[in-house]
């Protein structure tokens, strides 16, 4: 067993769990070089079955792990940071069940390099060059067969809506759902590989300005996944709203201006309309209030300067850089919008 220098690495690691796909002779080449990329590392390898369902937990998030015979678990995981997101390939060597019993706030993707996976609720079968997602608040289970082998990427659902938005061009009017499987040899399927293979392919750069070059990556792969697989938004995504003069103005002065957190007032001066008229935009093409609209925006600049923290950045520090003074107030609301405190972020940073 060699599980002890995972542990550490695990606890940056938020929730997840895996889903679906197997092995398919097209997509063979990809992900044997996603796979034996720099980023990926081993980090658990156990026949022991409790220290198994511990380190998956801490890995991909709290989920129970039942073994048709606990004495042939070959449990191995290996894997890989990337800008908050988390690649892995997994496998157990033994038929096995997975439950996730509670919401775990990311999304995953899988892609089965081979054997196959029945989804516990409907026993829809997942195999060879599948590949599938669970959602955040999705509680699931997993059948598995004995020779099965996971690829899977870990997403937090704040990134994946940050990036949704992007491409939108506006706020999300409704969760985010994408279509649980996708056939192997299809379009979703590619990306997802070519996601896979080119974050871990990507060299880890000793620069303190990479962590700005792999946020940009991470987007760019998001990106991707939000154009080729199938979503409740794939139809926006076609015919991204257009901005009205005013609204786009009032917009792009809140980008410019957030630090100083101006005023609705000031907001709709800068947009030559009036605050009604304004107000009725922003509800309008971002389904929310220009109040909360820059508060948004700025929590989500928090966010990405704490991710990008130099040593000694306090918390403190780049919530007053933003105009957030009362801490209390601050910490409420970012956990309310990240799923963790804003020194959980700086941690895991």
């Amino acid at each position: 067993m060699a599980c002890g220098r995972e542990l550490a690495y695990n606890r940056a690691m938020p929730p997840a769990t895996a889903v679906i796909s197997a092995e398919h002779p097209l997509q063979g080449a990809e992900v044997d070089a996603a796979l034996g990329q720099c980023r990926f590392v081993d980090l658990c390898e156990t026949t022991n079955p409790n220290e198994a369902e511990a380190v998956l937990s801490g890995v991909y998030g709290p989920h129970a792990l039942r073994l048709t015979n606990e004495r042939s678990l070959a449990l191995k995981l290996r894997g890989a940071e990337f800008a908050n997101l988390h690649l892995g390939e997994l496998r157990y060597g033994t038929p096995s069940r997975m439950a996730m019993p509670r919401a775990h706030g990311h999304w995953v993707f899988s892609y089965l390099r081979q054997g196959e996976v029945w989804r516990s609720g409907d026993q829809e079968r997942y195999g060879a060059g599948d590949a599938g997602v669970i959602a955040p608040d999705e509680v699931q289970g997993l059948e598995m067969s004995g020779d099965m082998q996971l690829l899977n990427l870990r997403v937090a659902d704040a990134d994946m809506g940050s990036a949704c938005r992007a491409l939108l061009g506006s706020d999300m009017a409704h969760t985010l759902r994408f279509e649980d499987h996708a056939q192997a040899g299809g379009a979703p399927v590619a990306a997802l590989l070519r996601v896979l293979g080119h974050l871990a392919a990507t060299p880890a750069y000793p620069h303190a300005a990479a962590r700005r070059m792999e946020a940009s990556l991470r987007d760019a792969a998001l990106f991707e996944l939000l154009l080729a697989w199938p979503n409740n938004y794939t139809r926006g995504l076609d015919t991204p709203a257009a901005l009205p003069l005013s609204t786009r103005r009032a917009r792009d002065y809140i980008h410019s201006h957030a630090a100083d957190v101006p005023s609705v007032a000031d907001i709709a001066r800068a947009a030559g309309v009036g605050v009604r008229a304004l107000a009725r935009g922003f509800e309008r093409h971002f389904g929310l209030s220009p109040q909360r609209y820059l508060q948004q925006y700025r929590l989500d600049r928090v966010r990405e300067e704490l991710r990008n923290a130099a040593p000694g950045v306090t918390v403190t520090a780049v919530a007053a850089q933003w105009g957030f003074w009362q801490l209390g107030s601050f910490a409420a609301r970012y956990r309310e919008r990240f799923g963790e405190s804003p020194s959980q972020t700086l941690i895991r940073r």
